[in-house]
C-alpha cells in the first residue's frame, strides 16, 4: 500500500503534465519544449505566493495563468514571427529559466528586487498552508489525503478537457492539428487556435507543477530536466496499452500512461540493483510495452494459423 501510495503522490501531478504534452503533440501536432520550464514556473510561482501569504487556491490558479502566458508567447513566436516550432518552444523555454529564477526569489526574507533570485523553494508542510491543506486536515496520513484530492482534480480535468474538445472551438484545434490547410479553407482561424492550443497545454502543465509543488512542498529547477520525456513517455505507453478507441478513451489512456511510466521507474528500484542499472531496466520495459501491440498481432495471426491446421486435419 506504501509503495502504492508514493507512487500515485509521485506520478498523478505528472498526469497533468501529460495532459499538456497531449495537447500540443497530439491534438495540435505542435513539437512545443516550452514543457520544460513552464512545469517548474508552475509550481515556482504557487509556492513563491504561498510564502507571501496569497491564498493557495488563488496561487494555483495565477500559477496556471503563468503558464497559459508562456503557451501564448510560443505561439505568438511561431505564428507571426515565422519562427519554427522547436525553435519558438527553445525560445521561450530559456527565457523562462530566468523568469523562474525571478520568481523563486519573491520568497526570500526582505525587500525583493530586481536581483533577488534562488534556484529552488520550499514551504513547511503543515505549517504553510496549501492546496491539499482542507483534504489533509480530515484524512490521515496526509500523503492519502494528497493522492485522494489529486484523482479528485485529475478526473475533474479529464473530463472538463474532454468536454472542451467537444464545442465548436476544441474541434476547431483538433481540425487545425489535423490539417491547418484544410482548417484554414473551412473558415477556422488556425492562428488563434494554435496560440489557445498551446496556453491550454501549458496552463495544464504548470497546474501539475503547482500541485506537485504543494504536494511535496518544493521545487527547483532541476525538476525541468526531462518533464517533456515524461509526458512523451506516459503517452506511448497509455497508448499502446489502454489503446485510443474514442477521444475520451485517447484521453484517459494518457492519465493512465504516467501512472504505469512511474510504477516501472519505482519498481525498477526494488531489484536490488546499483542506481545506474535502473536507465536500461526502464528502457528495456518500457520498448516491451511498446512492442506489445506487435507482440500481441503477432500472437493473434500465429493462433489463427494454429487453429487453420488443426482445422485441416480434423477435416483429413
Amino acid at each position: 500500500m506504501d509503495f502504492i501510495i508514493s507512487t500515485l503522490m509521485q506520478g498523478l501531478p505528472y498526469a497533468f503534465l501529460a495532459l499538456g504534452v497531449f495537447i500540443s503533440y497530439r491534438v495540435l501536432d505542435f513539437a512545443d519544449l516550452t514543457t520544460e520550464s513552464s512545469f517548474v514556473l508552475g509550481g515556482a510561482i504557487s509556492l513563491a505566493l504561498i510564502i507571501i501569504g496569497v491564498n493557495p487556491y488563488v496561487a494555483t490558479l495565477i500559477a496556471m495563468v503563468g503558464g497559459a502566458l508562456s503557451g501564448v508567447v510560443t505561439g505568438l513566436l511561431h505564428t507571426k514571427l515565422k519562427i519554427p516550432e522547436l525553435l519558438s518552444g527553445i525560445i521561450t523555454m530559456s527565457g523562462l529559466v530566468t523568469i523562474f529564477y525571478l520568481v523563486m526569489g519573491i520568497a526570500l526574507p526582505g525587500k525583493m528586487t530586481l536581483k533577488s533570485f534562488q534556484s529552488s523553494v520550499n514551504i513547511t508542510l503543515g505549517e504553510n498552508k496549501t492546496f491539499f491543506s482542507v483534504v489533509d486536515q480530515i484524512i490521515t496520513p496526509r500523503n492519502n489525503a494528497v493522492v485522494l484530492l489529486l484523482v479528485v482534480v485529475l478526473v475533474i480535468v479529464v473530463a472538463v478537457t474532454y468536454m472542451f474538445f467537444g464545442t465548436e472551438i476544441g474541434m476547431s484545434m483538433r481540425a487545425t492539428g489535423m490539417n491547418s490547410k484544410m482548417a484554414r479553407s473551412q473558415g477556422i482561424n488556425t492562428t488563434m487556435m494554435i496560440i489557445g492550443g498551446l496556453a491550454l497545454a501549458n496552463a495544464l502543465i504548470a497546474l501539475g507543477g503547482s500541485l506537485f509543488a504543494q504536494a511535496n512542498g518544493t521545487i527547483t529547477k532541476d525538476h525541468a530536466n526531462g518533464t517533456i520525456v515524461i509526458g512523451l513517455a506516459a503517452i506511448i505507453i497509455g497508448e499502446a496499452i489502454f489503446g485510443k478507441r474514442s477521444f475520451l478513451n485517447w484521453i484517459i489512456s494518457v492519465a493512465l500512461g504516467t501512472v504505469v511510466y512511474f510504477i516501472i521507474i519505482n519498481s525498477s528500484q526494488y531489484t536490488g540493483l546499483p542506481n545506474f542499472y535502473m536507465k536500461l531496466i526502464i528502457a528495456v520495459i518500457i520498448v516491451f510495452i511498446l512492442a506489445l501491440p506487435i507482440i500481441k498481432k503477432k500472437t493473434a495471426k500465429l493462433k489463427a494459423k494454429i487453429d487453420k491446421n488443426k482445422s485441416a486435419k480434423v477435416g483429413d
